[in-house]
């Protein structure tokens, strides 16, 4: 199999990074220190100015030294870019990431600008990320571009999931969130191309699609370069794993947006909609909807069938839960009559032992895991929502957690989890990420991320393929 023109970005051994500063509020220092402390291979630091950053000599120009270079990293002011792209070729570096903004999206001097870059590096058979982007975030092997300093952005650690975006400032703060979660083991691979001037979202769809290290896939798009490839990749990448997607520009206004920001162009939504359907795509509107997907898919496995039981100790949370099973298309589970009598004997008498199951406020810890070990095998249910309102003096929340742990390595089923409340839920969520299991702060959310495995499942189903383990076990 060829190798994608994205190997030669993630694979290589050397970097320069053009415009690295001494300054240490400047991007060229972060991205600098970044390269310097966790890079695996070798850095090159190039500005005219010379000097040291880090105990690391910078070089004049990349041309000052005979060592090859394989990639290089732009983050010098648009006028300077074609220059260091002329250096680039002279030195035979063939993968290059431009940072650098003010190009077609900011005006027809800019327009020029990248116009000149694009010339040069056809020329000279460079491939080209950007510019006006944050680049690659690789943590496996320590190639990190993203210009926010650590003590601003918590860097997530190797995981399954890769992420393409057109917009820095997203992908940056998507970045944040996914290092605060847990244990922070989330991130395979990160591509912000901004302009798309070469590499669009259709080449790391592609790479993305054959990435053995790549378990589930986020997207965040404004527009499309080459929507009737990207469509057709994604028609073959669905099939082995999930690609999750906003797509904003959706009307008027975002278009007016988006005119301002990455230089892209509008389509069609409704027929954005539609492709995205068929094509396997699971679409989402919102920051919410896109967090709330990327839970469920990398801490649960995919259901069986549309069926769900709601655990709970609130009977107002466990009737919220139930709306929200309607209104998605699901449907509440019946419980298998054996295992319902049988809870029906062992619990008191006061508890509701139907759909929802519940518990009430003198639920104890014990309590609910039996409910949980009663049910997690039942062939009527396909997934299970475990709603917890810590409050009630009964339960003890820290019991609770404990005798969740052995579930995290042994659980089978589709399972998402909710508390509601303060601090005590704060601490549940910490626990339950942890454990990698999928947490949400509302019933309804965590019906949301059960509907959007289901709608995935069903998918792969209608096109014959058998249902995959993305639920990643901790060790």
């Amino acid at each position: 199999m060829l190798k994608s023109s994205l190997h030669g970005f993630f694979e290589a051994k050397s970097i320069a990074i053009f415009g690295a500063s001494a300054a240490t509020d400047k991007p060229g220092y972060v991205i600098a220190e970044n390269f310097i402390k966790n890079f695996e291979g070798k850095t090159y630091l190039i500005n005219p100015k010379g000097g040291e950053i880090l105990g690391q000599p910078v070089y004049k120009s990349v041309l000052d030294f005979d060592d090859p270079v394989e990639e290089a990293v732009i983050i010098v002011p648009a006028k300077y870019v074609p220059s260091s792209m002329e250096d680039c070729a002279k030195k035979g570096i063939k993968s290059v990431v431009i940072i650098t903004g003010g190009f077609k999206e900011i005006s027809e001097e800019g327009k020029n600008l990248q116009k000149r870059i694009d010339e040069i590096a056809k020329e000279n058979n460079i491939r080209i990320i950007g510019p006006n982007c944050i680049g690659l975030f690789y943590p496996k092997r320590g190639i990190d571009m993203v210009f926010l300093p650590e003590s601003k952005l918590t860097r997530p650690k190797d995981g399954g999931i890769s992420i393409l975006t057109q917009s820095g400032a997203f992908g940056s703060t998507f970045l944040d969130i996914m290092g605060t979660l847990g244990n922070g083991n989330y991130l395979s691979k990160f591509v912000s191309y901004g302009n798309a001037s070469d590499i669009n979202e259709a080449d790391i769809l592609e790479y993305f699609g054959d990435d053995p290290e790549t378990k589930i896939i986020l997207a965040y798009l404004e527009g499309f370069n080459e929507g009737k490839r990207f469509i057709e990749a994604a028609r073959k990448v669905s099939l082995k794993k999930p690609i999750i997607a906003i797509k904003a520009n959706r009307n008027e206004a975002g278009a007016q947006a988006v005119a301002s920001h990455t230089a892209s162009l509008a389509a069609n939504d409704a027929l954005t909609d539609a492709l995205f359907r068929e094509a396997g795509i699971i679409r989402v509107y919102t920051w919410d909807e896109l967090f709330d997907c990327m839970v469920a898919f990398n801490s649960s496995l995919l259901p069986e069938g549309n069926r769900v039981l709601i655990i709970t100790d609130g009977g107002g949370a466990g009737v919220m839960a139930s709306d929200s099973v309607g209104e998605l298309g699901l449907e509440l589970a019946k419980i298998s009559p054996a295992i319902h009598n049988k809870m029906k004997e062992d619990l008191p008498a006061f508890f509701s032992v139907e759909n929802p199951i519940d518990l009430t406020g003198s639920a104890t810890a014990k309590e609910y895991i039996y409910s949980l070990e009663q049910t997690k095998d039942d062939p009527n249910i396909d997934s299970i929502t475990y709603i917890i309102i810590p409050t009630p003096p009964a339960i003890n929340v820290k019991d609770l957690m404990e005798g969740l742990k052995p579930y995290a390595k042994t659980i089978n089923k589709t399972i998402t989890f909710c508390a509601l409340g303060g601090a005590e839920a704060v601490y549940i969520r910490e626990e339950l990420e942890q454990m990698n299991f999928p947490f949400y702060p509302t019933p309804a959310r965590a019906i949301y991320g059960i509907d959007k495995l289901t709608e995935y499942a069903d998918y792969l189903r209608d096109h014959g393929q058998k249902l995959p383990i993305i639920r990643e076990i901790p060790k």
